[in-house]
């Protein structure tokens, strides 16, 4: 896959439905109207600067953070991409766990392809150098830093993450551990194969 090269484009796209009620009126009472319906979540893509280029000051791009969910297809239940609370230090490990709208599974995006923890700020998600981009080669929070190991790319039209340091000409991708169906799955690099623990979906929260 071809590696982007212009500066980060974020995309937000709404898929909302408006559904037309009809209200029946009587000489003597009105219905109440129906609740509108609930909007559907957006989903969001973006492409991060490639490494090497001069990027801008780094700043949020959004104003209210993401969750990523992955669509694994032996899942539990819909899970999302979780960071340890009872962490929050450098080397916190990043797991899969079920969704249940707590901070430690929202993250803000930033104009370097950063994803930086909504409940520990000042951390992002970093692939561990030591893995060398190596299948395994573990995602964790570490201090935000403006280095490529932190900055991801979800490109529209395409289920995979990426990451700039370790990008493998669009060969390496974000990965669950799908030999653990349910929660506290670990996440890292893995070759991109194509299967269901490889795709993520990233949503306004």
């Amino acid at each position: 896959m071809p590696r982007a090269t212009r500066w980060l484009a974020v995309t937000a796209v709404a898929f909302a439905t408006a559904l037309a009620g009809t209200s029946t009126v009587s000489a003597q009472t009105r219905s109440a109207p129906e609740p509108a319906p609930a909007a559907a979540p957006r989903p969001v893509y973006w492409t991060a600067p490639a490494p090497g280029l001069a990027a801008p000051a780094p700043q949020r791009l959004l104003n209210m953070p993401v969750r990523i969910t992955n669509d694994f297809a032996n899942r539990l239940t819909t899970q999302c991409l979780d960071v340890d609370a009872n962490g929050g230090a450098n080397g916190t490990v990043v797991q899969v766990w079920e969704c249940n709208g707590t901070n430690q599974q929202r993250w803000y995006l930033w104009n370097n392809g950063a994803l930086e923890s909504y409940r520990f700020p000042g951390k992002c998600l970093d692939a561990d150098l030591n893995g060398g981009g190596r299948n395994g080669t573990k995602l964790q929070i570490w201090d935000c830093n403006n280095t490529p190991h932190q900055s991801w790319s979800h490109p529209e039209g395409d289920r995979a993450i990426y990451n700039a340091r370790f990008y493998g000409g669009g060969n390496i991708v974000m990965d669950r551990d799908a030999n653990v169906r349910g929660n506290g799955a670990r996440v890292q690099l893995w070759q991109k194969n194509f299967q269901s623990q490889q795709w993520w979906d990233v949503w306004l929260d």
